[in-house]
């Protein structure tokens, strides 16, 4: 591969990295819109357009490596794995047309946007639930354990007819699957494994027992889901997809709401701005997925040699392409490095994908954040963070995780 000093100075997982990463986008979509990354055997792809056409073109660019980890799993911890069906190919996000177009469909039959709007009463009724505990705790919380994360975490659960007395292990077990894509020693690798693999059983078991015993919940409307001319999903199927809707939905909402509820804070006089004016809620979500997004990238692999951003890639190239500093490119977004509550082209962001890939869970992940916020400007009028609060971001290449949101109220 040619010299790529901005590449040698990607180090993702490190904290001061982790805090601003936005400089270092800045200068790779100035100084090399595509480069390699030595340490991690893949491309960087920044510039809006580069990452837009690579979407848009599932031909020349698979997903068929979306959501493999970005170090080879050793054989101790597939040996925990196998047997229990594990595979790091995701339906959805890690396949590739017809086979794509196949599951898209069928998934687009059980999760109609009619069941999306059919939730907004629960979820607003969860929300207000949790604003109680919240505030019967008060004053002052961290937002993402006492808010964010359960919250999505009950709504994604429900949706799926998961019980509600299994939800604080799955939790831990989508943890675990989250340190998939974080180095970590063998011994917490193993550990985490065992949770991935029970993930997996346990999903399995609830498949088979909706065969059985169908009931009103999303798991049973995607096994009797039916589209002309394709076969019905399988139980190997329903279980690997079951586990992207549980941890894509859990996280994608979690982070989400976090970062928003950052950015709406740190800012002063938004919050306020925000209470005065309801209606700019809904763009001001869509403002912090652009300004901040909870996802930070997607890979892609190229099919054959191509040129990108005016490089020449070989065809198994492996391309990162950087949401996250898309989102920021002064070419789409006129002082992309401001937050703006009033920007009209907000719309236009990456943060939930685009194209055959874009988010399944996009409406869900919307109303909750909406509902949410709506009732959280009503009841916490006076919300701020915590005096010195600077939240840090739990190491992880795809992911843009809030450890924490230490926030107070009141007097």
């Amino acid at each position: 591969m040619p010299p790529a000093p901005l590449g040698l100075e990607f180090a993702p997982l490190e904290p001061h990295f982790l805090k601003d990463p936005f400089p270092f986008y800045a200068r790779l979509r100035r100084e090399s819109p595509v480069t390699f990354v030595p340490a991690f055997h893949f491309w960087l792809v920044s510039r809006y357009q580069d990452v837009l056409s690579v979407l848009k073109d599932a031909r020349t660019f698979s997903s068929r490596d979306t959501l493999r980890p970005p170090v080879e799993l050793p054989r101790e911890v597939m040996a925990i794995l196998e047997p229990a069906g594990y595979r790091p190919e995701y339906p959805l996000l890690g396949d590739d047309p017809p086979s794509h177009t196949r599951v898209r469909a069928l998934v687009g039959k059980a999760f109609t946007l009619s069941r999306v709007n059919a939730l907004e009463p629960r979820i607003r009724e969860l929300a207000n639930s949790y604003l109680d505990t919240l505030l019967h705790g008060g004053p002052r919380a961290d937002l993402v354990s006492r808010l964010a994360s359960p919250l999505a975490m009950h709504v994604m659960t429900e949706l799926l007819g998961i019980p509600a007395a299994d939800r604080e292990r799955i939790k831990q077990w989508c943890d675990d699957e989250k340190l998939f894509f974080t180095p970590i020693p063998l011994e917490q690798h193993l550990r985490a494994a065992r949770g991935v693999a029970d993930f997996r059983r346990y999903l399995r078991q609830l498949v088979e027992d909706r065969r059985r015993s169908p009931r009103e919940d999303l798991i049973t409307s995607l096994l009797e889901a039916r589209a002309e001319g394709e076969r019905p999903l399988n139980t190997d199927e329903l279980v690997a997809l079951a586990c992207v809707l549980v941890f894509a939905g859990h996280e994608t909402s979690t982070n989400l709401l976090a970062l928003a509820c950052y950015h709406l804070l740190r800012h002063p006089g938004l919050w306020q701005e925000l209470r005065k004016a309801p209606y700019l809620i809904r763009n001001a979500l869509e403002e912090s997925m652009r300004y901040d997004s909870p996802v930070v990238g997607m890979m892609r692999t190229t099919n054959g040699p191509v040129q990108l951003g005016g490089t020449e890639l070989p065809a198994g190239a492996r391309l990162f392409l950087l949401f996250a500093s898309a989102n920021r490119d002064e070419s789409v977004f006129e002082g992309g490095e401001r937050f703006d509550l009033h920007r009209a082209s907000a719309v236009r962001h990456l943060g939930l994908g685009h194209g055959i890939h874009y988010c399944v869970g996009a409406p869900v992940a919307r109303l909750e954040a909406q509902v949410l916020l709506e009732l959280m400007v009503q009841r916490l009028p006076e919300l701020r963070l915590s005096p010195g609060e600077h939240i840090s971001y739990l190491p992880n290449l795809v992911h843009r995780v809030p450890r924490h949101l230490q926030v107070q109220w009141g007097a």
